[in-house]
Order: C-alpha cells, then sequence, then structure tokens
C-alpha cells in the first residue's frame, strides 16, 4: 500500500472512531477527516476510492436486482429527453451494476460500460445478457482513458463520478480526453456532487490547511470542498456555477443545461455539447 495512503486511511479510521464518540466532538472528527484528504497525494485518492468500491459490500449494493432495475431516475430521464439522438454509439462511464448501462440499452443506444472494479463489469455483462441487451465492458480508470478518437455520440459520466475526480486540473484533463473521444457535437452527460454551504469558508482555516500541506509535504493540489464524503472515499463538492461553468468550458464543451437540485444529497446533472472551433 502507497504510504501517504496508509496514512490518510489511519486518519480516516481516526475521524470515524472520533465521531462515533458524540456531537460534541464532530468538529474533531471531520478535522481529521481533512487532514487526510490533505496528506494523501491525487494518485492516492484515486487508490482510495478504487479500494473502496472495489470491497465486496459496494459491489453487492450497485449489483443489487432491485437497484439495477430501477433505471434512470426522474432527472437522469429529462437529461436524456433533451438530447435528439435516440439511438447511437454511448460511453458509460462508471458502469457499476449496470444501472443506467441496461436502461440506456434497453433505449437502443449501443453501450459500452467503463469501471475499474472487474467484478462490475463482469456481473453487468452476466444480467445484461440474462435479460436480453448486450453490453461492453472495459476496465480502466477514467483518469487514464484510452479509447479511439472521435468513436462515440453520447458519453455519460455516472453517479456523481465527475466529484471524485480529484484537482481541477484532471478534471479539466479528463474532459479534454472525453472531447476528443466524442464525435462532432457529441453530447456529454455530467453527475456531480453540488452544495451552496461549502462556498462559506474562513479564511484562517484555508491558511491552517494550506500550512499543513506544506508541513506534510502533502496534497499541494487540495481545494475547497475536497471531503472525505461517508467516511470512506474522497469527493469534491461543487459550490458555485461559475466554477462549474469555469471546468465545462475549459474542457472544451458548451453548456446546454445544469440541473441542481434542492437537496444537496441528491446528483446535479449538465448537459454539455462538444464545442467545435470557429
Amino acid at each position: 500500500m502507497r504510504p501517504r495512503l496508509r496514512i490518510g486511511r489511519l486518519l480516516i479510521g481516526a475521524g470515524r472512531l472520533i465521531q462515533s464518540f458524540g456531537i460534541y466532538i464532530h468538529r474533531l472528527g471531520k478535522s481529521s477527516q481533512t487532514m487526510a484528504v490533505m496528506v494523501m497525494k491525487p494518485d492516492d485518492l484515486v487508490e482510495l476510492n478504487r479500494e473502496f468500491y472495489s470491497g465486496s459490500k459496494m459491489v453487492k449494493f450497485y449489483c443489487n436486482k432491485d437497484l439495477v432495475n430501477s433505471g434512470l431516475n426522474h432527472d437522469e430521464k429529462a437529461i436524456l429527453r433533451m438530447i435528439p439522438l435516440k439511438t447511437g454509439k454511448l460511453l458509460l462511464l462508471g458502469l457499476g451494476g449496470g444501472r443506467e448501462a441496461i436502461y440506456l440499452s434497453r433505449k437502443g443506444f449501443d453501450v459500452t460500460g467503463v469501471d475499474f472494479v472487474p467484478e462490475m463489469i463482469n456481473k453487468t455483462k452476466k444480467y445484461a445478457a440474462s435479460h436480453g441487451v448486450k453490453i461492453k465492458g472495459i476496465v480502466q480508470e477514467i483518469s487514464n482513458l484510452d479509447l479511439a478518437l472521435g468513436s462515440y455520440d453520447i458519453i455519460w459520466l455516472s453517479s456523481a463520478t465527475y466529484s471524485s475526480i480529484p484537482t481541477k486540473e484532471r478534471r479539466i484533463n479528463i474532459l479534454h480526453k472525453i472531447k476528443k473521444i466524442l464525435k462532432n457535437k457529441g453530447y456529454f452527460v455530467c453527475s456531480f456532487s453540488f452544495d451552496k454551504k461549502f462556498s462559506a469558508y474562513s479564511p484562517i482555516r484555508e491558511l491552517l490547511k494550506k500550512a499543513f500541506t506544506i508541513i506534510s509535504l502533502g496534497s499541494f493540489w487540495y481545494e475547497k470542498g475536497d471531503i472525505i464524503w461517508r467516511n470512506s472515499e474522497f469527493h469534491h463538492i461543487f459550490s458555485s456555477n461559475e466554477q462549474l461553468s469555469s471546468e465545462f468550458k475549459s474542457g472544451g464543451f458548451e453548456i446546454i443545461q445544469v440541473n441542481i437540485p434542492d437537496n444537496p444529497s441528491d446528483w446535479s446533472l449538465a448537459l454539455l455539447r462538444k464545442r467545435i472551433p470557429d
């Protein structure tokens, strides 16, 4: 295991234990988990998430037949209706147990799913076949996508996966890769986490965080909104439309629609289109 990942896991565990003692020291537990984010480098955070989703508990959760059969939720269906294409090649990033993939395949799309957990892909392909649809699977980590250029009509990033990508620089690099993989004027559905409360911050607290990253030689890429979500995985919570728009436009996309629900625990969705230079 990576040394910094080990330290990060110890800090996460300590934070979880502290939080279990009661609300009065809940903030101390949160601080321990914030330190975990800052001490780990971006690749450590990606590995933290991969190990979390590779666990038997998460594989069982995402491959649960009731969840898979539920298909797209109301907001996802609304975004899908905004896309004029009703058939074509669709790349799903974050295949999971196949909730989106099987639904979209039944709608007539030729679906290929990418996931960094091989067991998820194998289970999804078998379950899809039992329902008369075929889904192709590719084992890759989305930061290192290696797919044919200009080969997909739609790319769909599932389950707030955009928020699981550490650092603005890495997210924009992935957007550029996605843009190249899309056909001209192709569509990109991006799912992420958004909560306005993260827009408020204490300058002193942020200064202390930066000082800690320097002392620990940790993640100098730390951003406001980086957290350990559900005491288990890295997540970046967006808190302003300006931040989102800046990233999407820097990645080469035109913004068609952004849906941010009132409940921060629900995923937000953006429909983007590949921008073609004049």
